[in-house]
């Protein structure tokens, strides 16, 4: 996909889907030119952030929330058992990670310490059970205001 296949940003939130940590984001990670489709009011247009920092911001946020919520990977994975409208890939490729049981138990161990030794594999399931997408907000917006994390569960407000 080119980059001339996403309509110009009008200066919407669009999504982009999450790779593993290291990997470069690129304009074939963003879900849809239209938008993820779920309803969010996300809309397609042209990335313009840093893959790295992104990735980093991104997986900042997941340890903070493994962190300072202990059934925070729990609820996300009982969410994502529960939703009824998964994705057929998504689901065929979350079974396909969960088969393997040193993967799963990885991930249900990761801790800020683990997360750096993990397997790319394992780093993508953790994702896939938190995050249901992630958008983009303007490029002007500092980068917590400008990425925008749709979790699969709500941070418990305590």
């Amino acid at each position: 996909m080119s980059s001339s296949d996403f309509p110009a940003s009008d200066g919407s939130a669009q999504p982009i889907s999450i790779s593993p940590t290291g990997t470069p984001l690129s304009l074939e990670d963003v879900s849809a030119a239209g938008g993820c489709g779920d309803g969010c009011g996300c809309a397609g247009g042209g990335i313009d952030i840093d893959a790295d920092l992104l990735d980093a911001y991104v997986t900042e946020q997941v340890l903070v929330r493994l962190e300072s919520e202990p059934a925070f990977l729990a609820r996300s994975i009982a969410a994502l058992a529960a939703a009824d409208d998964i994705d057929a890939e998504l689901a065929e490729e979350i079974e396909e990670l969960e088969s393997d049981p040193v993967l799963l138990l990885d991930v249900l161990g990761a801790t800020r310490e683990s997360l750096p030794d993990m397997e790319s594999d394992a780093v993508v399931l953790l994702f896939r059970y938190v995050i249901d997408h992630v958008a983009l907000g303007p490029d002007e917006l500092p980068l917590e205001d400008r990425v925008m994390i749709e979790w699969r569960v709500e941070p418990v407000q305590v």
